[in-house]
């Protein structure tokens, strides 16, 4: 195998190769040294979009590391270094518009808040060994150059956008949650998707009842999530799947819960008592 070819070789690529690094490490480093940066691809989670972002242009050149959310790692991978190449050719991203990057649209480069840096470029963080660092997200539009804010956008070509003024609409929260471990949304479990309506107990709903009672309706597959009191005389309480998922990761556990089923259990803790609803008995009556 020929000698890697170090053209960017810095401080820190140097302080790397004085330890042990693991295969994956390695080419990371190697990646950075021929070519001056490298990129990581993460893939989506069972709910959520995948992401890609630049190691390594900081450090070799002094320019902003570069973040992409939702396009596929083979086109991100392509965009990212031409960007890179850009930047250390000496072009402001940030200003204007630049073509040739995204298919046959332009792309917009914003500045990231240093949340999502810590949220979502861990490789990174492990090579500057901290946040220290400026990031740069490459904003796409949809097909007919149309971007987030503009008028008649396409959703489909929906992403989160990561500026520090940035609002934080139901598109960021929900990719903060799908890259958060500790959210139903990064291990979504339920054959229904989370944005399901499902019917909660008014007890349930504000925090007074756990929810002891589940039902999986034959009829129309809705779910109801229900407290000991099972109703307060309010009607039920319509939310979002992942709502009730989330404030009691046990709900996880009645992912596989058949139509027509429903499972009961004495409090939180305890194991879930599953059994099928008994079928209503009809009368034939004669005409």
């Amino acid at each position: 195998m020929p000698p890697i070819k170090k053209n960017f070789e810095t401080a820190r690529t140097k302080h790397f190769r004085s330890i042990e690094l693991n295969e994956q490490d390695e080419r990371t480093i190697s990646h950075i040294e021929e070519y001056g940066c490298s990129v990581v691809s993460v893939k989506r989670t069972s709910y959520g979009f995948g992401w890609s972002y630049t190691i390594g242009a900081f450090d070799t050149s002094g320019q902003p590391e570069i973040i992409t959310v939702g396009l596929p790692p083979e086109t991100a991978h392509f965009a990212l270094n031409q960007a890179v190449e850009l930047l250390r050719a000496g072009m402001d991203l940030t200003q204007g518009r630049h073509h040739d990057l995204v298919g046959e649209v332009d792309c917009e480069f914003r500045p990231v808040d240093p949340k999502w840096i810590k949220h979502l470029m861990g490789w990174a963080i492990w090579y500057y060994d901290g946040i220290d660092f400026p990031v740069l997200q490459a904003v796409y539009p949809d097909l007919e150059n149309r971007f987030p804010e503009d008028k008649g956008f396409n959703k489909a070509f929906e992403q989160p956008l990561m500026g520090p003024t940035a609002p934080i609409t139901r598109v960021e929260e929900e990719f903060w949650a799908s890259a958060d471990p500790s959210s139903s949304l990064f291990n979504w479990k339920f054959p229904d998707p989370p944005h399901t309506r499902v019917f909660l107990s008014e007890t349930v709903h504000n925090g007074t009842e756990p929810v002891t009672y589940v039902s999986h309706d034959a009829e129309d597959g809705a779910w109801q999530f229900l407290g000991d009191s099972m109703s307060d005389g309010g009607g039920p309480v319509i939310s979002c799947f992942h709502h009730p998922v989330d404030s009691d990761p046990s709900l996880g556990e009645l992912a596989d819960l058949p139509l027509g089923w429903y499972a009961e259990r004495a409090k939180v803790g305890e194991p879930w008592i599953r059994k099928e609803n008994p079928q209503e008995e009809t009368e034939e009556t004669g005409g």
